[in-house]
């Protein structure tokens, strides 16, 4: 699912023009923003019990993307659709800024 997620946005943004290397530079800068937008929608549909044991997860394993992942899908049973439609929104929002440049 990822490497096909990947693939769309590589193409989608055309960043198949770029080496490799470029487009994985690329793909994390993406991913961390995306990632970003997921958490800010994800604190805004939990309350606040959820919120205080989510923020003891990060800050007991900040670093442990498996954990947080595991926590959210527990706590979000529409986890997926959400990372889907912030993936969405990127995607518009980019190919919507390269259209004006």
């Amino acid at each position: 699912m990822a490497t096909i997620l990947q693939k769309n946005i590589i193409s989608d943004l055309g960043l198949d023009k770029l080496s490799e290397k470029e487009q994985e530079e690329a793909l994390q800068s993406i991913g961390r923003i995306i990632f970003q937008s997921v958490l800010i929608r994800v604190m805004e549909e939990m309350d606040d019990k959820g919120k205080d044991e989510f923020e003891k997860v990060l800050s007991e394993k900040p670093n442990d993307e498996e954990a947080i992942l595991n926590f959210l899908q527990t706590k979000l049973p529409n986890l997926n659709e959400i990372v889907n439609e912030e993936v969405a929104k990127f995607k518009q929002e980019s190919v919507d800024f390269m259209k004006k440049i």
